[in-house]
């Protein structure tokens, strides 16, 4: 990360306590540039994800018309449950091998590395599809997505000021949002042609590779961790804008030091292995997959790739793909919102609200459906009809317009429907993005990929299991208890949280690193009474840190 830019310097000696200097008319410009800079090589890191929120949403427009019987590849529903499966079960793979990547060749070649596994699987799912090609096409978009996991996140919170770091690591869950709300567009729109979705989704990881490859630079603190003093004071000055070395020569001997202070491991698979038992290592550890358990049992996911069937499986009887794009619209504005909010008031107090949200939003609509079951019909699902199918599959029978989708006779019912809406925010502001954002975080340098590989990795096989359980929920629990089930889960979370999670926003690196340990948090403790004290005569603003 590059340093604060306070608004006011203070001098370190203890004699020039008391004493403003103001910066510059020049330095605010120059610090003003550097902020900017960082945010869009950030913005350009983090668009490399695009294309997982694209493999996640994409079952969510492509399913209710593959189950369709006139479909061009008809399928069951236990077929259907396996295609929305696979690719988190093969995520997992993605993530341990991100993990790797990023600690050996840096955090640059596992955003361009991304390409190579999301275009295949886009491709196998787009030319020609069959049962079996488009199986091993979502495992492979699968795998890329695992490799999106961990290369923005790590990235953005060792390049960018800890000032703004709170704001900019929920980047990763805003991409992921764009993502998810392009591939519902672009269902909306195609509609039956999902194979023609699967070749635009194809399209944006290749642009993204492009533009990372050209105007993206290595993170110094990698740089510095591989001995390379040079490239890291070079990829330092592009970071921050500055003209001359001389410029970033104090932040640049701060990033050495404190690197080499964790660097006293080898990067080696046994001394990982030994860092990982370190209580700065495993608290976290322990603390961040029992949060991610939370956000995939919560059904967080489980809207994202089932979303056409669960708004007809909540009793909305609004046009379910309008409903779908409004609920990926909401959760881009409220991740968005979940930046802001994580800026201002930290971690924990965003969470706490989340799980409670989706708890009473759950538990509202399990109710609900519980007392008011909906007899449906079978209304017509609206097709594009042109030549577009045929020259993706030339084995393709003629579209037709008999297709269907549950719908409801009943005048609409708006409690569902704001219900569902309620979860949706409330679980964007919390449970379904700052894990994410925390990965970067909370973990040690010597063991931040493999621990954050580790993390995702076990993240990914909760969602495998809730996505591959919710066809046999639906029918052992009805759909009334599978929200049942999920707000109760909710109502642990929001508890763990409570208990459990550290507050990381407004702290360095090094200093969530020692809250883990017992000296470590008597020194934060010190620091912050001395701090407190301090403030009787004179508002003390801490020195640029990373």
């Amino acid at each position: 990360m590059l340093p604060e830019v306070p608004a006011f310097s203070f001098a370190e000696k203890s004699a020039s306590y008391g004493a403003i200097v103001e910066p510059t008319m020049e330095e605010n410009t120059k610090a003003k540039k550097s902020i900017f800079n960082q945010v869009l090589l950030c913005c350009l890191a983090n668009a490399a994800l695009l294309s997982s929120g694209m493999s996640l949403g994409f079952t969510a427009v492509a399913l209710p018309y593959m189950v369709q019987p006139d479909s061009i590849l008809p399928i069951d529903e236990i077929q259907g449950s396996w295609i929305a499966s696979l690719a988190s079960i093969a995520t997992p793979v993605g993530c341990l091998l991100s993990g790797h990547l990023v600690d050996r060749f840096g955090r640059r070649a596992g955003l361009l590395v991304i390409v190579v596994p999301m275009v295949i699987g886009w491709l196998l799912i787009g030319v020609s599809p069959s049962l079996t090609r488009v199986y091993l096409g979502r495992i492979s978009t699968g795998v890329g997505t695992g490799l999106c996991s961990i290369p923005a996140t790590v990235y953005t919170a060792e390049v960018v000021d800890s000032s703004i770091r709170g704001l900019l690591v929920t980047g990763t869950s805003v991409s992921i949002a764009v993502g998810v709300v392009i591939v519902y567009i672009l269902g909306a729109l195609l509609k039956s042609q999902w194979q023609l979705v699967a070749l635009i989704c194809a399209a944006f990881p290749t642009v993204t590779t492009v533009l990372v490859y050209f105007l993206l630079p290595e993170s110094p603190v990698w740089l510095i961790t591989k001995n390379r003093p040079q490239e890291a004071t070079a990829s330092l000055m592009r970071i921050n804008r500055a003209s001359a070395p001389a410029q970033i020569r104090e932040e640049m001997e701060i990033l050495t030091e404190r690197v080499r202070s964790n660097q006293k491991r080898s990067l080696a698979l046994t001394s990982t292995l030994k860092a990982l038992t370190k209580p700065e290592a495993y608290k976290p550890l322990i603390i961040m997959n029992t949060f991610f358990f939370f956000q995939q049992f919560t059904g967080t996911f489980v809207v994202i790739f089932y979303a056409v069937d669960v708004v007809k499986e909540a009793g909305i009887t609004v046009d379910p793909f309008l409903v779908t794009i409004l609920i990926g619209v909401t959760r881009l504005v409220f991740t968005f919102l979940a930046a802001y909010l994580s800026k201002q008031f930290g971690r924990r107090p965003p969470s706490i609200v989340s799980g409670a949200g989706m708890a009473v939003s759950l538990l509202t609509l399990a109710t609900y459906l519980y007392l008011h079951p909906t007899p449906l019909e079978v209304a017509p699902l609206p097709l594009i009809t042109n030549n577009t199918t045929n020259l993706l599959n030339t084995t393709a029978s003629p579209t037709t317009t008999n297709t269907t989708l549950i719908t409801s006779n009943e005048s609409v019912s708006y409690l569902p429907l704001t219900m569902l809406m309620l979860y949706i925010l409330t679980s964007s502001i919390g449970f379904l993005t700052l894990p994410w954002s925390m990965i970067g975080e909370v973990y040690p340098p010597q063991v931040r990929g493999i621990a954050s590989g580790l993390t995702t990795c076990l993240a990914y096989g909760s969602s495998f299991l809730v996505l591959k359980m919710y066809p046999y929920m639906k029918e052992v629990l009805h759909k009334h208890g599978v929200f049942y089930f999920f707000g109760i889960m909710a109502c642990f979370g929001t508890l763990f949280v409570i208990l459990f999670l550290p507050e990381t926003e407004g702290k360095t690196l090094q200093e969530i690193e020692m809250q883990f340990t017992k000296k470590g948090r008597q020194a934060v403790l010190a620091k912050e009474e001395v701090a407190l004290h301090s403030t009787k005569k004179v508002t003390i603003v801490k020195s640029p840190q990373r």
